[in-house]
């Protein structure tokens, strides 16, 4: 089992000091996601206010493994005032 650390940024810095031990880099793409969806779903004002995500996916070396990214963008009509 090797230890994947997520590090989310959402306007500041959320560095994952843990990890969690996972089977392998599939694991971790699953857990990444699950975890994202969470993240997102129960903080959605701050993600709409700030307009973009991150989450880093790095092994115990901090060396980035795969990161995913979400960015609001509202259209035209939402934004005439």
């Amino acid at each position: 089992m090797q230890r994947y650390f997520f590090h989310v940024r959402d306007g500041e810095d959320f560095r994952d000091l843990q990890g969690t031990e996972l089977a392998d880099i599939t694991a971790a793409r699953r857990e990444a996601l699950r975890f994202a969806g969470a993240l997102l779903s129960d903080n959605s004002e701050k993600f709409w206010s700030t307009g973009e995500w991150t989450m880093r996916v790095a092994d115990a070396a901090d060396l980035t493994l795969f990161e995913l990214a979400f960015y609001t963008n509202d259209a035209p009509s939402l934004t005439k005032g």
